[in-house]
């Protein structure tokens, strides 16, 4: 029985122990939406994707779906945020406000843009206006906001940040 590979570009939102040697993966995928994935024997130090599948990392990840979960084949790392810059909140919101594996490539983009504009210690940038900035869009993606809010000063982009928030139920 052959099995297709899906590879795509892919956020990693969290992960949790499972068994042994293996962990659950939440993947925020551009092509695939919100998966789990499972890797076996991540855990061990002789995992080649030990390093790779780590929280807050930007990845080229290849996944064959399975019964339960996705299955991991292989992961790249294109990009790793420390945890302590404070990516950790907004990437949890995220995974709690996006339900099921739909797919949500413009949200995934808007996501990879403020990832990749993310500068640690950059005197010109704060962490905080990043992480208005990235909530914001996300927001925005699933419906949340509108466009307009995206270009209001930042105390009334709060407000309605929290207002949106609010309204999700989720949060």
């Amino acid at each position: 029985m052959s099995y297709h590979i899906y590879t795509t570009r892919g956020i990693i939102l969290s992960s949790r122990p499972i068994g042994e040697a293996d962990r659950i993966y939440s993947v925020l995928t551009r092509d695939l939406g919100l998966v789990r994935a499972r890797a076996a024997g991540v855990r061990k130090n002789i995992s080649k994707l030990r390093g790779v599948l780590e929280p807050f990392v930007l990845s080229r990840i290849s996944l064959v779906r399975g019964k339960d979960y996705w299955r991991v084949t292989s992961a790249e790392c294109l990009r790793a945020i420390p945890a302590a810059a404070g990516i950790a909140r907004p990437l949890a919101l995220l995974e709690k406000l996006v339900q099921g594996e739909a797919h949500h490539p413009e949200l995934f983009d808007a996501v990879e843009d403020e990832i990749t504009r993310f500068k640690i210690q950059d005197s010109g940038f704060k962490n905080e206006d990043w992480e208005i900035s990235l909530v914001s869009k996300v927001l925005h993606h699933l419906g949340y906001l509108k466009e307009a809010d995206l270009n209001l000063d930042k105390k009334e982009l709060i407000k309605v940040i929290n207002e949106g928030l609010q309204s999700s139920h989720l949060v």
